[in-house]
């Protein structure tokens, strides 16, 4: 590893800083007598190693004498060439002795370390105070290494850029429809920076062969214009100090011990007094050895920088920005600043067509060298954020509605019953369905009795709600508009449009009535009056001014933009005030004095009636569990003088179905019953059928008829181990002729015992029958006896049916319903 040499860059310094004349101090001589001829005599020294010659004569002013090797002299001038006592000289090698002869002595003048110039050498005193003339002048001198350099500068500019882009505004919040323009800036910056280059090579030659080796070489550069010293250093040793490119070559003809090249790479960036250099001087100190010894000297040349640079990159910067449509939209020339360059935005942003982020980039290339480039981009983002309005609306409709009402009482009756009434004040069809389907709806009913019978009544009570008047039709609701509270709508006219349009394709234009217009929204009402129910829908449009910006936000009008509302269905509900909408609904039973002896009562059917209402009533009608008022008719209710042979025997039973309004009328409806008793005023009575005297027994569920009391519902039918309730509540499975013929025969002996008049075949049919029970159970007959039990059967039918015999009497669907009729 070479070891540091502190004296190096002394030595370095002190050859730049050196004038490039004699810089050795003359010394003084020492004087000797004689003649001097040759080195090889020279006072002292012994042998001389060295070398050395004469001029053999005076030295003619300005001659040059070779020093043994081409290119190696030295040069004697006369100081003022008009004499010859003093005289000077100019070396290519340093000389040890110069000895100037003249008169009959010497003079020695001996330099250490050697220099290669001096002036005012001069010979011995003559006697005179003067210097002799000089005869001849020998020099004597060690031949040294000597060093040549050279020094070419030269230097490059390199400008880089880098870019920004901005966007004027970047933040843009608009209504729908609305316009903003936008400029964009784009601001291009240079960076210079030069890099200077000096460099060349140092050559040391041994010209005299005389074995020199070069051990070091420091090379020193310093501008003229600063202090700065920069330097690079070699050693024979090598190591970390080897910052020169140096190498020894071989023997050669020019005696070349080493070749050196260098060059200093320097930036202005790093120093700045580089951009006002003009110049400088690079010199090389040199060290060699030889045998031991020591020798140092130097090789200086000057460099000179042009005031232009040998090669130049990036003195243009080309921007393409990508919202324009050029090539090259825009170019900044170095030094030609400012570099700002701002346009505007070919086409404003609207909404809601660019809302969000909208970003664009310029990208600026330079040029980095003979065939490379560098870029560099920005981007500008502009947010655009969109509001709208939005307009609501409600409708509501009112109207007033009177309403009418119709009672309605009826007596349902059976269809063996309507018929003998001929169908007169019954409706024509019977009822379809429920508990009564296929009996008759009448309004005034004939019902034939045996004493001590009963009818148990079935009304049907109805009230119908009709329309009878409607009114007052209108429509009102509230429009509301609103919007975000970072935009401010302006809407010409102030106030929406409000149209109504009807089913019918007719339309109606309403004026709504606003408050002052707030922050963030307007309400409106409105309200009209329409000619009648008609439904269809109702919307509201406001018209806003379209706004479009200037990018320093300065809003100017540029058409309009219509919001419309929600389609508001116009649909009539309940009406707003409702005249007689619900009625009280009262029914009085036989409350008419003085008709009749049965017990009469009111009741109420519905305390708030609302809408339609139908009901079939029978049986105990009070809501008090306590109380049992019954609707059933009795044939005892006959008063006793309108009995008797050539008497009615009939009495009438009114009911009446009473509707009482809100504004205190009342509609009522009435139906009667007329119920007839003959067999108390003439001989015969009526017949029942079997279905009545099944449901009449002292088990019900039917009113107990007292004719049962003469048999006794728990009497043994013949032989069928059963008695006659249970026979009666037996059906005759598969057509068993035994129970088809019971059930018919036992109607004809509770008729009999009624009273009813029996004619001749129907009597001798009861005996027949009871025959043929006689000793039989109720094993289904067959043959002969089933023929005969149907044939009875027919016949004692047809007597407790009203076919035959004194006539039918009336019985209730109620219990026509209870027997399963």
């Amino acid at each position: 590893m070479s070891r540091y040499r502190p004296w190096r860059p002394l030595l370095a310094a002190a050859l730049l800083l050196a004038s490039s004349g004699a810089w050795a101090a003359s010394v003084l001589p020492t004087t000797y007598p004689g003649n001097f001829t040759s080195c090889d005599d020279l006072p002292g020294v012994g042998s001389w190693q060295g070398l050395g010659y004469s001029t053999g004569s005076a030295p003619i002013n300005g001659q040059s004498y070779t020093l043994g090797v081409p290119g190696q002299s030295i040069v004697f001038n006369y100081t003022p060439p008009s004499q010859m006592q003093y005289i000077g000289f100019d070396a290519t090698m340093p000389m040890d002795y110069v000895v100037v002869k003249g008169g009959n002595a010497y003079n020695v003048f001996h330099y250490a370390p050697g220099v290669a110039n001096d002036t005012n050498l001069y010979s011995p005193d003559n006697g005179s105070g003067q210097p002799a003339g000089v005869s001849h002048v020998t020099f004597c001198f060690t031949p040294r290494p000597t060093g040549a350099k050279t020094a070419d500068a030269s230097w490059k500019r390199y400008t880089d850029w880098s870019i920004d882009k901005t966007a004027t505004p970047n933040q843009i919040v608009m209504l729908d429809g609305d316009s903003h323009q936008v400029d964009y800036t784009v601001t291009a910056s240079a960076l210079t920076r030069q890099l200077y280059r000096v460099s060349g090579t140092i050559t040391v030659r041994d010209p005299f062969g005389f074995g020199w080796n070069a051990s070091s070489v420091v090379d020193t550069m310093q501008f003229g214009n600063a202090p700065n010293q920069f330097s690079l250093q070699w050693t024979a040793q090598g190591g970390d100090t080897d910052t020169l490119d140096c190498s020894k070559p071989a023997p050669n003809a020019d005696k070349v011990i080493l070749n050196c090249s260098y060059a200093f790479d320097l930036s202005s960036l790093s120093f700045p007094f580089l951009t006002s250099a003009s110049g400088g001087v690079n010199a090389a100190g040199i060290t060699a050895t030889r045998s031991g010894q020591s020798y140092t000297f130097s090789a200086s040349a000057p460099f000179s920088i042009s005031a232009d640079p040998n090669e130049s990159y990036g003195d243009s910067f080309a921007v393409d920005d990508s919202m324009l449509p050029d090539s090259v939209d825009h170019s900044f020339a170095l030094g030609s600043g400012p570099y700002v360059w701002t346009y505007p935005r070919p086409n404003p942003l609207t909404c809601n067509a660019d809302q969000g982020n909208s970003t664009n980039t310029a990208t600026g290339t330079w040029s980095t060298g003979a065939n490379t480039n560098a870029g560099a981009s920005d981007s500008a983002t502009v947010q655009v954020a969109c509001r709208t309005v939005s307009v609501s609306k409600t409708a509501q409709t009112r109207y007033d509605r009177d309403y009418a009402w119709t009672p309605d009482k009826h007596v349902v009756v059976s269809p063996a019953d309507a018929k003998v009434t001929g169908m007169q004040g019954c409706l024509a069809d019977p009822i379809a369905t429920g508990d009564y389907a296929g009996n008759y709806l009448c309004d005034d009913v004939d019902v034939t009795l045996n004493a001590g019978g009963s009818y148990e009544t079935v009304y049907r009570l109805a009230a119908t709600r009709t329309t009878e008047a409607e009114s007052n039709f209108g429509v009102s609701g509230d429009i509301q508009v609103s919007w975000p509270a970072d935009v401010s709508p302006v809407f010409s006219p102030s106030a929406p449009s409000d149209t109504l349009s009807f089913d019918d394709g007719g339309s109606q234009s309403v004026v709504p009535t606003c408050d002052a217009q707030t922050a963030t929204s307007l309400h409106c009402s409105y309200s009209a009056a329409l000619s009648g129910k008609l439904g269809g829908t109702n919307q509201a449009t406001i018209q806003r001014v379209q706004q479009c910006y200037d990018a320093q936000g300065n809003a100017s009008a540029c058409g309009f933009k219509r919001y419309s509302s929600n389609q508001a269905v116009v649909a009539f509900g309940d009406p707003a005030v409702e005249t007689d909408r619900c009625v009280a609904l009262t029914d009085l039973f036989n409350g008419t004095a003085g008709l009749n002896l049965g017990a009469g009562f009111g009741w109420t059917v519905q305390p708030l009636l609302c809408g339609s209402f139908a009901q079939f009533v029978t049986g105990d009608v009070d809501p008090d569990p306590g109380i049992v008022r019954s609707l059933d008719v009795a044939a005892a209710w006959l008063p006793p003088a309108d009995t008797g042979p050539g008497l009615s025997c009939e009495f009438m039973v009114p009911n009446v179905l009473t509707l009482n309004s809100d504004n205190g009328a009342s509609k009522s409806d009435e139906a009667v019953l007329s119920v007839r008793v003959p067999e108390l005023c003439a001989s015969g009575g009526c017949t029942y059928t079997l279905g009545y005297w099944k449901t009449h027994s002292k088990y019900g569920p039917a009113p107990y008829d007292a004719t049962w009391a003469k048999i006794g519902e728990d009497t043994l039918f013949f032989g069928s181990g059963q008695t006659w309730y249970h026979v009666f509540w037996t059906p005759p499975k598969g057509g068993n002729a035994y129970y088809i013929l019971a059930h018919q025969y036992m109607a004809a002996r509770l008729n009999v015992e009624a009273g009813a008049t029996a004619p001749a075949q129907v009597a001798s049919a009861i005996a027949q029958a009871g025959a043929w029970f006689a000793g039989r159970s109720s094993a289904a007959p067959k043959g002969p006896a089933r023929e005969t039990a149907i044939a009875l059967a027919g016949t004692l039918g047809a007597y407790n049916e009203g076919a035959t015999g004194p006539g039918h009497c009336s019985t209730s669907p109620a219990t026509l319903a209870k027997a399963g009729q």
